[in-house]
């Protein structure tokens, strides 16, 4: 790279052009990339820092711009997606970074020429479109193809199916019947404690089916029941603050 060139800080300008006949044009703002932990993927001396790229520029359109007029180029990185977009271009060769960097100030380059045309605008939106329209014969074909593999792999598990079938046949005519299912890697080992979950989960089934206090004479008699229960506790509490009072050491009164 030349010495001038590392000189660069501020960006330069460049102006886009959609095609001959229009006469808009759109500014774009460029300088070599170079920072002081420099991606592998974007190297020193060969890429090119692009801002304020319009939505409707692609990677084929910002290659065919930008390697008519320098070089051939080995890719093109969008940091953005929607809006007006940033890129990295990178070239093959430093030269060509270098005679980038050579624009005048009052450069303009052509988008759309007989090479290179990038749809803008209702073109645009009617392409998009049709692309997005499914072709219906190679859909149908895609069908096809998909029901012959079908039919061909369960014709084959059945002749599989009947191939055992006759290998288990004894020579009296019995077949012998085996289960298909297997416990899988992550199933329940069968060991008492599984079993006893099991049961008590059942069990709680049960209870919840049981229809409890439904008569009046149930819930009377649940009713004084409780009561009960709650009287003799009293008691005992009462009892056992007693006997904690005729403990103590300290009596003040």
């Amino acid at each position: 790279m030349k010495s001038n060139k590392q000189s660069h800080k501020s960006f330069k300008t460049l102006w886009l052009q959609v095609d001959k006949e229009n006469t808009d044009k759109h500014q774009l703002f460029f300088k070599e990339h170079s920072i002081r932990n420099q991606n592998p993927e974007h190297p020193r001396g060969k890429t090119l820092f692009v801002l304020n790229i319009p939505p409707y520029v692609t990677t084929e359109a910002l290659k065919s711009l930008f390697g008519k007029c320098c070089g051939p180029i080995c890719n093109v990185f969008f940091t953005t997606s929607k809006g007006f977009k940033t890129a990295y271009v990178v070239f093959e060769q430093e030269s060509a970074l270098e005679r980038a960097l050579e624009f005048p100030e009052d450069s303009i380059i052509i988008l759309n020429d007989d090479h290179n045309v990038c749809l803008t605008g209702l073109a645009k939106w009617c392409q998009e479109y049709n692309n997005s329209i499914c072709d219906e014969e190679e859909m149908k074909r895609e069908i096809e193809n998909y029901m012959n593999n079908y039919d061909e792999r369960i014709a084959n598990k059945l002749a599989n199916e009947k191939a055992i079938t006759e290998g288990n046949q004894d020579n009296d005519g019995w077949i012998t019947v085996t289960g298909e299912k297997k416990r899988g890697q992550f199933a329940l080992a069968r060991k008492e404690s599984a079993i006893n979950k099991l049961q008590h989960k059942e069990q709680q089934k049960d209870k919840k089916k049981q229809l409890i206090n439904f008569y009046t004479f149930q819930i009377r008699e649940s009713k004084k029941q409780n009561l009960a229960e709650l009287r003799k506790k009293f008691e005992l509490d009462k009892k056992r603050l007693q006997d904690l009072k005729s403990k103590r050491t300290f009596k003040p009164f």
